[in-house]
């Protein structure tokens, strides 16, 4: 389901950016994110974490377009590349760290993990 809504949220990111501006955008796909991770990490039931993942994809989904052009309108223009190829490397380091911490949990046999590791999704929002 999270990649549903970062289509969805891909789709739309763009109109979100017009309409409100890169900066408003950026903050919008904030909130979405952690009330997402909110919502997962206090799931009862299985239909709960599906809206919290759905929630948690949408806001990807308008970050992933908004970042790349906030940057590139705000930076001088003989670094422009270098600052959108380090957004990537950074979005790509940080899905190998959130792997490893994940396989860290692998290991303990309790509902709790689960809930622990969505919870460090919230984490991820604040910083």
């Amino acid at each position: 389901m999270a990649v549903a809504g970062a289509i969805v949220g891909a789709a739309t990111g763009g109109w979100i950016n017009d309409l409100y501006g890169r900066k408003k955008a950026t903050i919008i796909a904030d909130f979405i994110f952690i009330l997402g991770a909110i919502v997962m990490a206090a799931s009862p039931d299985p239909y709960i974490l599906i809206l919290g993942r759905l929630l948690v994809g949408l806001a990807v989904g308008i970050a992933s377009v908004t970042a790349p052009v906030y940057i590139a309108e705000l930076s001088p223009s003989e670094i422009r590349g270098g600052l959108v190829a380090t957004n990537v490397l950074m979005i790509t380091g940080g899905q190998f760290i959130s792997y490893l911490v994940n396989l860290s949990f692998t290991q303990v046999n309790s509902l709790l993990s689960i809930f622990i590791q969505l919870a460090l999704t919230l984490f991820q929002s604040i910083f």
